[in-house]
């Protein structure tokens, strides 16, 4: 639409809308970049993701179907990855002490290993896409993002039937 034509009824501006595609664009792009970088590597994005939440869980690993709800993956879908990630010898399944029907997913010390490297590979990646941006811009971008996230994460709160 050109600049000078009448805009829609209720529309404020530009930005309310140009906003939503920015951020998907900077996403998908940046999903890419860090594909291609995790590729050497022999892992996924998806895989990579898996490890980054296990890393938060401590020593003692976390159930399976907790990973699953996590990543916003169905079961088997979590079960498929973990499986691959075990047959790389990345993670174990063990039985949880208390529920032996539930698996419990431990990175091991080879997954600790790539863990470190991939972060290394993020913090590079991070450096490229960050280039060029002020600390105040990376603060303004922070705080507007976060923002963001509180008012979907309220939305979704408010659309869930109670």
């Amino acid at each position: 639409m050109p600049p000078d034509a009448p805009q829609p009824a209720g529309r404020r501006g530009s930005s309310e809308f140009r906003i939503g595609f920015l951020v998907h664009d900077v996403s998908r792009l940046r999903q890419i970049l860090f594909d291609q970088a995790m590729r050497p590597h022999g892992v996924t994005r998806a895989q990579w993701w898996l490890l980054a939440q296990l890393s938060r869980s401590g020593e003692g690993g976390m159930a399976q179907a907790e990973l699953a709800r996590l990543l916003g993956l169905g079961k088997v879908a979590t079960g498929s990855m973990i499986d691959r990630l075990e047959a790389a010898g990345l993670v174990r399944r063990e039985a949880d002490a208390l529920d032996r029907r539930v698996n419990r997913i431990l990175v091991t010390a080879e997954g600790r290993a790539i863990q470190e490297r991939l972060v290394e590979v993020g913090r590079q990646l991070n450096g490229q896409v960050m280039e060029g941006l002020s600390p105040k811009e990376l603060a303004t971008a922070d705080r507007v993002l976060t923002a963001l996230k509180r008012n979907l994460r309220r939305a979704l709160r408010e659309e869930e039937p109670g």
